[in-house]
């Protein structure tokens, strides 16, 4: 598992003016049968700060459901990931959330 926080939700303090989080999207890595396993479990570890059973664990769920959540965050963000996912011959996709 991850040691990351997990996301909350921006609320203003009282007296503050609103503002509008961003809008989140996820980051999809879907099932390649023309890579090895192993090279995409080395590409998430590479690509994001996952550890080695992190990453297994994204590649064996893209594996046998079709595609795994790497990670939710801005659409900038989640953009440069499927660039550089799609540089090392991985295919991605983007959602919101």
């Amino acid at each position: 598992m991850s040691s990351r926080q997990p996301f909350r939700r921006y609320q203003p303090r009282r007296g503050q003016p609103g503002r509008l989080p961003t809008p989140r999207y996820k980051v999809f890595l879907h099932r390649t049968a023309d890579k090895e396993l192993m090279f995409v479990v080395r590409a998430v570890m590479e690509l994001t700060r996952f550890g080695n059973a992190e990453a297994e664990f994204r590649m064996w769920e893209a594996y046998h459901r079709g595609r795994s959540v790497v990670l939710v965050t801005h659409l900038e963000r989640a953009e440069l990931y499927a660039e550089q996912f799609a540089d090392r011959g991985l295919s991605v996709s983007i959602e919101p959330e």
